[in-house]
Order: structure tokens, then C-alpha cells, then sequence
């Protein structure tokens, strides 16, 4: 049996040196890649963690002149699940995605 090293959404939080509100906010709305286990609760493998890091990156040195590099992580993991997305529509109350109500 293969042991999984998990990580809790307070480690993570520390981790970065964010706010635990927002790295739970971040799984909730679908936007980062996390387990949900028993009761809800919330757990984060590291690729989840170096997932969540390359999507925040912003790569600096960029010019007019030169074309943006392309980003070279992978970042299909961040992608939402179909059940995310069906219970992000469930709740039209969540403001920030973009939505007009």
C-alpha cells in the first residue's frame, strides 16, 4: 500500500505565508487541486502545493520586444473537477468569479 504525504490547508497557509481562509477559499471555489476526505475536510498533496505555486508565479524580465515566455508547468492539475464545478453552480452567492448576478 502506498503511504501519501498530506498536508493540512493551516500548513499550507504557513507554508506561504497565507492566510488559512484563503487557501481553504482557494479549494472550495475549485481553483487549486486538493482532496476532500472524510467530513469535508480539506487535505493537499505537495504536488497540489507546487501546483498552486506555479500558478501564482509571475515571471519577471519581459519586454515589448520579446515575446512572453511560455510557461513551462504543467498546470491541467489546477483544472476543477466536474463535481466542483457542479456544486460551484449550486451556489450563485459566491462573488469574485466573474459572474453578474
Amino acid at each position: 500500500m502506498t503511504e501519501y504525504v498530506t498536508l493540512t490547508p493551516e500548513e499550507v497557509a504557513k507554508t506561504l505565508g497565507m492566510s488559512t481562509w484563503w487557501v481553504r477559499e482557494q479549494a472550495r471555489r475549485g481553483r487549486i487541486p486538493h482532496l476532500r476526505l472524510a467530513k469535508g475536510r480539506i487535505r493537499l498533496l505537495p504536488e497540489h502545493v507546487d501546483a498552486l505555486v506555479a500558478l501564482y508565479t509571475v515571471e519577471g524580465g519581459a519586454t515589448d520586444d520579446a515575446p512572453p515566455a511560455a510557461a513551462s508547468s504543467d498546470l491541467t492539475a489546477l483544472a476543477p473537477t466536474a463535481k466542483s464545478a457542479r456544486a460551484h453552480r449550486r451556489r450563485p452567492h459566491v462573488q469574485g468569479d466573474g459572474q453578474l448576478f
